[in-house]
């Protein structure tokens, strides 16, 4: 299961508490994520999408299936998660432009 951290109440807070936890901006040790749950029967019939911003803790392996086992767990069976996306911190997309 994946271990999300306290969730900020910001999205520069999150980003934030991320470049305070990664030493290594390329090989982050903690990243940002945005996370779409729909709730059952789905959007399209009447049921509710959110968004959900965390900070989680990288470990090996891929994150979807964490991802999807930690809505399960927090939010029940009715909801899953319908997309997500990493959410790069500035001083990750320094790096990366130093690096080229």
């Amino acid at each position: 299961m994946t271990t999300v951290l306290k969730t900020p109440t910001t999205v520069t807070e999150l980003l934030k508490l991320v470049d305070s936890q990664v030493t290594d901006p390329l090989h982050p040790e903690v990243i940002a994520v945005e996370m779409q749950i729909e709730q059952y029967p789905g959007v399209r019939e009447g049921g509710d999408l959110f968004e959900v911003y965390a900070p989680v803790i990288c470990k090996p392996g891929l994150l979807q299936p964490r991802l999807e086992d930690w809505v399960k767990t927090f939010y029940g069976d009715d909801y899953w998660l319908a997309a997500w996306r990493t959410i790069p911190t500035t001083r990750q997309i320094e790096a990366e432009n130093e690096e080229f």
